[in-house]
């Protein structure tokens, strides 16, 4: 499993960049598998940066933002390890369906409202990876843009007969049990 350090790492591969041109970085050109906070970005720079595995360079005293970091020969090393030890598995953490297996409590309406909301996101998010440059990409970063796209597409084609089906199904057993 890939940590923050990690996905940090990976996005220095890229090049050096400030606090905030990491976290754009991971936020936008990763959005399809991983997001960071502040409150996780800074104190995992600063470890980093304690084992050596990036640089910083900038005013001590000055913003976070006006410091730029870079990755070490050691970062690259743990970068590579990282990706060796990460192994396929891949974790789901998801509120909406956390909030779906609950909506029975909430009332018929909300599992309808949950799937027509998810519905519109994953089409929001199947627009921006369509919109990423493909062709500046490298052949791993354009597979997991490829295999992200794959499993929203599937998401949302299952949610448009599954989901729509359960909703009216939970619809008519709350007008049964009234």
């Amino acid at each position: 499993m890939l940590e923050i350090s990690d996905i940090i790492l990976g996005a220095l591969s890229k090049g050096p960049a400030n606090g905030y041109q990491v976290r754009s970085r991971i936020n936008k050109d990763f959005a399809h598998f991983q997001s960071v906070s502040t409150g996780s970005l800074y104190p995992a720079l600063g470890k980093l940066k304690a084992r050596g595995a990036i640089t910083e360079t900038g005013p001590a005293k000055g913003s976070l933002d006006r410091r730029t970091f870079e990755i070490t020969d050691l970062g690259r090393n743990l970068l590579r390890q990282g990706v060796r030890d990460a192994g396929a598995e891949e974790r789901l953490r998801s509120d909406f369906l956390a909030a779906v297996y609950f909506s029975e409590s909430a009332g018929p309406e909300e599992a309808a409202r949950l799937m027509e909301e998810r519905i519109g996101s994953l089409n929001q998010e199947i627009r921006a990876l369509l919109a990423l440059p493909l062709q500046n990409m490298s052949n791993t970063e354009r597979f997991t843009v490829r295999y992200a796209l794959a499993v929203r597409r599937a998401g949302l084609e299952f949610l448009r007969h599954e989901g729509r089906a359960i909703a009216t199904a939970i619809d008519i057993e709350s007008r049964y049990n009234k």
